[in-house]
């Protein structure tokens, strides 16, 4: 199936916006890769689209929990129902059902702070997962302007989840920022799309 077919089947566009059929490409290569794409460019489509071809789950590590909410709605407006949430909002018998189902989930949201709980390790290390998402990947950087230290662990959970690859997302990110992204993610020669 093209590219286009599916995304028009799947999302009801007709044509991908500039950068996301390059960066889409390289996703389902197996490469490791880091987006730049401006704010409104559709930067979760990089993602979402491969979703549907890969094995397995999408991990995407996201530091907003409003963002992350707002993905999961959009999701799920668009008929998404594999898709869910890991925060501290969820109520012990709603993390239950999480757990218990966790395979069965095409895209999980997870904030970095979750992320290195060795409970959530552990429950990650059961399934497939086939792409780690970093989104809003400046926040990796000591030099990007909302700096976060929690995602400097992203790194940790790589060995326990079986080392997938990764995609880096961001819409601003100098070329500093753009080889800390590289170095704390541990990405083998990326494919970098400005």
């Amino acid at each position: 199936m093209k590219l286009e077919e599916l995304l028009y089947t799947t999302y009801g566009f007709d044509t991908f916006r500039p950068g996301q059929r390059e960066v889409i490409e390289q996703v389902l290569q197996g490469k490791d890769v880091i987006a730049l794409l401006p704010t409104g460019m559709g930067k979760s489509m990089c993602y979402q689209l491969p979703a549907h071809l890969l094995p397995g789950s999408v991990l995407i590590v996201s530091p907003l929990l409003s963002l992350m909410q707002d993905q999961v709605a959009q999701l799920k407006k668009m008929g998404e129902k594999s898709v869910v949430a890991i925060n501290s909002f969820l109520k012990p018998e709603e993390k239950e059902k999480i757990w218990s189902q966790l395979g069965s989930y095409r895209f999980i949201f997870v904030s970095p702070e979750m992320l290195v709980q060795p409970f959530v390790k552990k429950q990650l290390q059961r399934i497939r997962i086939s792409l780690l998402v970093a989104d809003e990947a400046h926040c990796i950087s000591q030099w990007g302007f909302d700096f976060r230290p929690d995602y400097l662990r992203i790194a940790e959970i790589l060995p326990v989840i079986g080392h997938p690859q990764i995609l880096a997302l961001t819409a601003t990110a100098t070329a500093k920022v753009t080889e800390e992204i590289k170095g704390y993610l541990q990405l083998k020669e990326p494919f970098v799309y400005k």
